[in-house]
Formats: C-alpha cells, structure tokens, sequence
C-alpha cells in the first residue's frame, strides 16, 4: 500500500527511512536528504561510508541498516551513477529490491522522500510517482510518500494524508 503525506521525513515514525542516493565510494553524501540524516544519525552514514567503500554499492543496488532503539532503519538506494542525476533503470531496479526486500523481511512500513525527483532531477509527476504507484501498491507494506516535506522548523504537526 502506498500514501503521499505533507510532513517532516526526519520525525517519521515507519520501521525505515529510504532515500536514493549515488553508487560507488560516497565520500560525499553533503547534500539534500543525507546531509540531514547524517547530522541527526552520524552513526547511520558511518555504517554507508564503510560498506559502500568494498565497491558493492552499485546502481540499483540497496543497502539496509536495521532498526536499534528508537533510531528507525535506514535504506539507501542506488539511484544515481553519479552526485548530479539519477537515472530510471536505477531507480527501477532499487525499487525493486527494496520491494523484495519489505516483502522477504515482513517490513510494516517505509518512509521516501520523492526519491530521485529532488538532487537526482527526474521528473516527479511524469517518471517518478508512476512507477512508485504501480511498484509499491501491491504487497503488505505500507510505503508512505513524504510528497511535500516540512522539516522540524517549518513545522510539527504530524504528516498529513493527502
């Protein structure tokens, strides 16, 4: 099941957050989203950094970091070939992944930003959101959409459905 919500993506309350960002060695991950989780959850991007540095993270490949406490999960998607724009294929073979994944692991819930349409530049309403409806509709897990983020300063109310 998929729902678009207005809210603040960092204050989500679903097992995981999900965000594409490039393959390779991510020595960067300074900008959009990851900057913001990096300096909520360092711990979280110095678990990517290690990882992603053995060469496996390659496009349309996915990355898990599970749940611990009150910190959610974190799933990164291998979007982009590179910092500037991420391509279809990558996204559809992530999404596809991470669908395999929810499904094989029982996952209740995951929060996206409206992956690959920010830094990544496709285009939300014509590439992106399509494929979002028809790859995450079907299946038990709840994927919910940050369609408009408000981050903490702008405002706290919970996520509304749209």
């Amino acid at each position: 099941m998929i729902v678009f919500v207005t809210g603040d993506l960092l204050a989500a309350k679903e097992s995981y957050i999900a965000q594409g960002v490039a393959e390779g060695n991510q020595e960067g991950l300074g900008t959009g989203l990851a900057l913001k989780i990096s300096k909520k959850w360092p711990n979280v991007q110095a678990a990517f950094k290690k990882y992603a540095r053995t060469g496996r993270f390659i496009g349309g490949h996915i990355w898990t970091l599970e749940p611990d406490g009150n910190r959610p999960g974190f799933i990164y998607l291998a979007t982009q070939p590179d910092m500037y724009h991420a391509t279809l294929p990558y996204l559809r073979k992530a999404v596809r992944g991470l669908v395999k994944r929810a499904d094989k692991n029982r996952v209740e819930s995951i929060a996206l930003p409206k992956i690959g349409s920010g830094l990544g530049k496709l285009s939300w309403l014509d590439e992106v959101k399509p494929l979002l409806m028809e790859q995450l509709t079907p299946g038990p897990t709840r994927y919910v959409v940050y369609e408009t983020f408000l981050n903490e300063f702008e405002n706290s109310a919970p996520p509304r459905l749209k």
